[in-house]
């Protein structure tokens, strides 16, 4: 161990211990590209026409599926009410007061409605609740 300690005592410490070879530095990069192995050259691999269009053939096929799809549900959902149409365009036609509601076919007024929201209100118990929460809690 002693003798280590002796070693690194006797480098002087305004000398550097590492000696670099003789134009080390300027042929460094020839010697290195002469070890590197030499590239191949690979030509690009053509693509086929069917691979650039592919996906664009298949994006096209499921528009084309929604398409279908959504008139067919249409066409089942509008040929199973066009019975009930069949009245509600009749009535239309006639100038019944159903005509100048177009979302809906019940009349009902103001009034029957907010009596229908508090027998609601009653049957569910909803004022026995929030009394609870406001007066008890």
């Amino acid at each position: 161990m002693e003798t280590k300690i002796n070693k690194l005592r006797e480098i002087e410490k305004s000398k550097n211990p590492f000696k670099v070879p003789e134009n080390y530095f300027a042929q460094f990069n020839e010697e290195i590209m002469n070890r590197l192995p030499e590239k191949e050259i690979v030509k690009p691999r053509t693509v086929p026409l069917w691979d650039k269009v592919k996906p664009w053939v298949y994006m096209a096929a499921m528009f084309i599926g929604l398409y279908i799809t959504i008139n067919f549900l249409t066409q089942q959902n509008g040929q199973s009410t066009m019975a009930s149409g069949d009245t509600a365009i009749q009535q239309t036609l006639t100038g019944s007061p159903q005509a100048e509601n177009y979302w809906s076919t019940v009349q009902i007024t103001e009034e029957e409605f907010y009596q229908y929201l508090e027998e609601q209100i009653i049957d569910d118990s909803y004022f026995d609740y929030m009394y609870n929460q406001y007066y008890l809690n």
